[in-house]
């Protein structure tokens, strides 16, 4: 306040706003860094959009959809996902306990939701290992091989996150900045999943796809 006031004295032409009393975490869309979340979102769904517009030209220019060969085990396809959408809840329950300050919720929820998206990746890693083509077998596999890897980068960089966080949480100190990077954390996490539900409906409930079930 004294060099407000030496400021306002040495140029009293110059206006002089005091923020002194202004808040240094804020949240929602009054924190610049959930703007750069959203940004970063923006981006990385231009793009998802990129390469599903590559898939469906590729599909539309194709005779055969997906190629012969494509293994089509559904089934765990559809349990993994369940797994991934039931990981919502606990992300959702982390930015309420950051807004009460229960520093035990937090803990709690988000130990739980990290090991749901553990669950999912480690079941992914195997579909992948497991894939009956590989990304260079032709132009279906490198199209469902990079919207595939695209996704599991963001799943391991949200996995590696959370998991700062529970250290954080634990070891401390957990200030009031950490409870706005909770909140934008649980925000990232339900791109992460919409967007495998957008994938998801594209490649693995493709007509084409449909038809090698049967």
């Amino acid at each position: 306040m004294k060099r407000t006031q030496t400021a306002a004295a040495l140029h009293p032409e110059m206006a002089v706003l005091d923020v002194s009393e202004l808040p240094t975490v804020v949240y929602g869309s009054r924190a610049p860094l959930w703007w750069g979340l959203v940004g970063m979102i923006a981006i990385e769904s231009t793009m998802f959009a990129l390469l599903l517009v590559t898939y469906f030209y590729l599909r539309g220019n194709a005779e055969v959809w997906p190629p012969h060969g494509v293994d089509a085990r559904l089934p765990i396809r559809v349990a993994n996902l369940a797994v991934l959408l039931l990981s919502v809840w606990p992300m959702v329950e982390v930015s309420r306990a950051a807004e009460r300050r229960d520093l035990r919720g937090m803990r709690r929820w988000l130990i739980f939701g990290t090991v749901l998206g553990l669950i999912f990746l480690g079941v992914r890693l195997a579909l992948f290992a497991d894939m009956s083509f590989r990304w260079n077998s032709h132009a279906y596999g490198s199209v469902v091989w990079t919207l595939l890897g695209l996704h599991t980068t963001h799943l391991v960089a949200s996995g590696v996150e959370n998991i700062l966080l529970i250290t954080l949480l634990f070891v401390g100190p957990v200030e009031e900045k950490h409870l706005l990077d909770l909140k934008l954390n649980s925000l990232y996490w339900y791109f992460v999943v919409i967007s495998w539900v957008v994938l998801f409906a594209v490649v693995y409930l493709d007509p084409g796809f449909l038809e090698v079930m049967r």
